[in-house]
């Protein structure tokens, strides 16, 4: 089961989004950190439910495939950049990111990403 979930993105047009969830045992808070012409910002506790629908989004979204994918390009100023940490109860993690470089499947992974967190900003 999912402990911890943490996507950041940014372009360099000004969009920025961080998404996170924590399980501490006793809750489980959600996250949300968005720019780009405006800021919206979320911060609850949700229900246990969240983690299993997170941990089957992220497995049928193929998003364990980018696990170790690491092109950074430390001469480059410009461009999108994203980081993403998986941690489960089991100690296993998945870490992946990159500058300007994706994994196959990224552009779905994200937009699924976005589905299940931004309902909360709705």
């Amino acid at each position: 089961m999912i402990r911890s979930f943490s996507f950041r993105y940014g372009d360099n047009k000004g969009k920025q989004e961080w998404y996170r969830v924590e399980d501490d045992e006793r809750n489980v808070c959600v996250r949300i950190d968005k720019r780009e012409v405006e800021e919206d910002t979320f911060f609850a506790e949700v229900e246990k439910d969240f983690l299993q629908e997170l941990e089957e989004m992220v497995k049928q979204a193929g998003i364990l495939k980018w696990n170790g994918f690491h092109d950074i390009d430390a001469c480059l100023c410009s461009g999108d950049s994203w980081v993403l940490h998986i941690f489960y109860t089991d100690g296993h993690e998945v870490h992946a990111m990159g500058h300007s470089a994706y994994p196959e499947g990224f552009e779905e992974g994200i937009k699924e990403i976005e589905a299940i967190f931004d309902r909360f900003l709705n």
